[in-house]
């Protein structure tokens, strides 16, 4: 095992550690819950804004196939 594998598995291992602590840290039920609504909305959002970001660009691209169909 190198110096590099070793710190590859540190870092996996304090991100995976960091995100545990945030799911059993002592916060009352309601305060969980609205944590989780609010992480899950704004990556309901941003994948949204991706999407159409996504569609924007993809679309006008298939303009000329349309005719050809």
């Amino acid at each position: 095992m190198s110096i590099r594998d070793l710190m590859i598995g540190m870092l996996i291992g304090s991100v995976v550690g960091a995100g545990a602590a945030l799911l059993f840290a002592p916060m009352e039920g309601a305060q969980t819950r609205q944590k989780i609504t609010d992480v899950s909305k704004s990556a309901r959002d941003r994948v949204t804004q991706v999407a159409s970001g996504v569609k924007g660009r993809v679309q006008p691209a298939g303009e000329p196939v349309k005719p050809a169909m």
